[in-house]
């Protein structure tokens, strides 16, 4: 599960009124030095549904979170059994993360990021976070149920506060201290649609207490 990548990245949205909230789909590409894996975030009200695929576009999992509820669910469709997911402890979560506003913007997809980085010293391990803020009022609690999930979710939690709101990351790079990359994550597409909320159920699948 650790290579879910909740980190999750998005495109913004002109067409709506800031008060409206984002239903559809957006597609993410998650580039390692080993390996390539696609998203689909598909949105609606407090539900988030988000499928794994590998780089031939074979699907590896399925995630649906209510941030809402704060539940976690993970979907094997091959297997066609699901499982909960606990939320983390607080008092295990990584400590004494540096959070760095550096000031840096660059647009994307016409809109105005700035760059935060977050720093474990510890793990040597640094995530940068351009972000730009809009009407993505999921994007904050949703990374706070799926911090178990992805170390890019992990390292948003000092960031959350009232300055976040309605904001998200439209670009994620995961380096060393030493500025070596691990992972970048960008979305590729955006789709603005009617969601059917049956997505979301797991009706068809069987509670399994392990996805092994």
């Amino acid at each position: 599960m650790r290579n879910f990548s909740f980190t999750i990245l998005f495109c913004l949205f002109g067409l709506f009124s800031f008060s409206q909230s984002f239903e559809g789909e957006i597609s993410c590409m998650k580039v390692t030095h080993s390996d390539t894996l696609f998203y689909v975030y598909t949105v609606k009200d407090n539900n988030v549904r988000i499928d794994e695929y590998d780089k031939y576009k074979r699907v590896l999992r399925s995630y649906i979170v209510n941030y809402q509820n704060k539940s976690l669910m993970v979907i094997n469709p091959n297997k066609h059994v699901y499982t909960t997911v606990e939320s983390p402890d607080e008092n295990k979560l990584l400590q004494n993360l540096e959070v760095v506003s550096t000031g840096n913007y660059k647009y994307i997809n016409g809109f105005k990021c700035y760059q935060w980085r977050v720093r474990d010293m510890e793990g040597n391990t640094e995530m940068s976070y351009w972000i730009a803020r809009d009407k993505f009022n999921f994007y904050v609690p949703t990374s706070q149920v799926a911090m178990s999930v992805d170390d890019s979710f992990l390292f948003f939690k000092p960031l959350v506060g009232p300055e976040m709101d309605g904001a998200m990351p439209l670009l994620i790079e995961n380096r060393t201290l030493l500025r070596s990359p691990k992972s970048i994550l960008s979305v590729i597409e955006v789709k603005q649609r009617k969601v059917d909320t049956s997505i979301f159920s797991v009706s068809k699948y069987q509670k399994f207490e392990s996805l092994h």
